[in-house]
């Protein structure tokens, strides 16, 4: 009974070093996104891409977890009945989860930095259309004004005919 226990817990070790794996895999793309947001020159599409990738490593990352708790769902009484038994091998679980709580912060807080950043680049972007509107308006009008074609004009002449 104790060998597949001890079975099951490096399942879980193992898992949880793959998820260990797939987080710094995050964290790396989420600091690209960090270096994409400060160009002056934003590129959406590389953007929307690191996007994509992070959403199939969260997918992986879900699947990992739902695999550790299945098993933990099945030795955990067992477990906890005879913590002596399998101390070494709690205790590196507990060091692994540590670990993925310290890198899961980091990426929470990276994520915040970009969500700010996002917002002002889209501010910024908004600002620039809205602006580009108004100016591309008033060189409408100006043209329009300048070549005596206003609209005025022309409903006076079809009420004529």
């Amino acid at each position: 009974m104790n060998t597949e226990i001890l079975n099951y817990l490096e399942l879980m070790t193992d898992s949880l070093v793959k998820k260990e794996r797939v987080l710094s895999s995050i964290l790396e793309l989420t600091r690209m996104q960090e270096t994409l947001l400060s160009e002056q020159d934003f590129d959406n599409e590389k953007f929307d891409e690191l996007i994509s990738e992070k959403s199939g490593l969260i997918e992986e990352i879900n699947k990992l977890d739902e695999g550790f708790d299945f098993i933990y769902k099945r030795i955990s009484d067992t477990v906890k009945g005879n913590p002596s038994v399998f101390k070494e091998k709690i205790e590196k679980l507990q060091e692994l989860i540590r670990v993925l709580v310290d890198r899961g912060v980091e990426i929470e807080t990276l994520e915040r930095r970009n969500q700010i950043q996002f917002d002002i680049k889209v501010s910024k972007s908004k600002d620039r259309i809205r602006n580009y509107n108004l100016n591309s308006s008033a060189v409408t009008k100006y043209y329009s004004n300048m070549s005596g074609n206003t609209g005025e004009s022309n409903y006076f002449l079809d009420k004529k005919k």
